[in-house]
């Protein structure tokens, strides 16, 4: 729908990140506790392929104070900012209506009106920008870093926001099916 994600074959306007990021905040560094208040999202929480995976989920206590610095909101980007080589970027668009805290290792990302997150998360996921964003991550020692300054300067297309409602329609479309053949088979 939206062409070649390198060489813009629809002429889209190209932006940075940041030129469509309201906000951008890395997550807490404080660590999980038992029986915490707020459920808390980490790097093993977002999956390769941009899905959201609360299996293995840990709790957090977070002041008042602090609780809009970190926590998640429907229609925030995540963005895994560290990981292994092969699994830094990893990124994820927040669907749930319940608030949830994320970790260091996640940066959240609101997207002004241009842009969909949905969209963005499905770009960012593509094969071909996850060997740009390990092009571009900073290693050490098992680990691969890519910071709030860097994500924010990514190039992306800005598709016409018709075409990106439409893009979002058919993709729930397409997931209803996808959970409904699963569900289907296992029942």
């Amino acid at each position: 729908m939206f062409g070649d994600p390198i060489y813009n074959s629809k002429n889209w306007q190209v932006v940075q990140i940041g030129d469509i990021a309201k906000d951008v905040r890395y997550g807490t560094s404080n660590p999980a506790v038992e029986g915490g208040k707020y459920p808390y999202l980490r790097m093993n929480n977002i999956t390769v392929d941009g899905k959201l995976d609360l299996g293995d989920l840990k709790y957090i206590d977070i002041s008042d104070y602090e609780l809009e610095k970190y926590v998640v909101r429907k229609g925030d980007l995540l963005f895994n900012r560290t990981n292994s080589i092969e699994l830094v970027g990893k990124t994820t668009t927040f669907n749930l209506n319940e608030d949830m805290i994320i970790a260091g290792y996640i940066i959240r990302v609101r997207l002004n009106n241009q842009m969909l997150p949905e969209v963005l998360s499905q770009y960012m996921n593509l094969e071909v920008i996850k060997s740009k964003l390990r092009d571009m991550a900073k290693g050490a020692v098992n680990q691969a870093n890519i910071n709030a300054q860097e994500l924010q300067s990514i190039r992306v297309y800005l598709p016409d926001i018709d075409i990106q409602k439409k893009f979002v329609k058919i993709k729930c479309k397409l997931d209803k099916s996808k959970y409904s053949s699963f569900s289907h088979l296992s029942a």
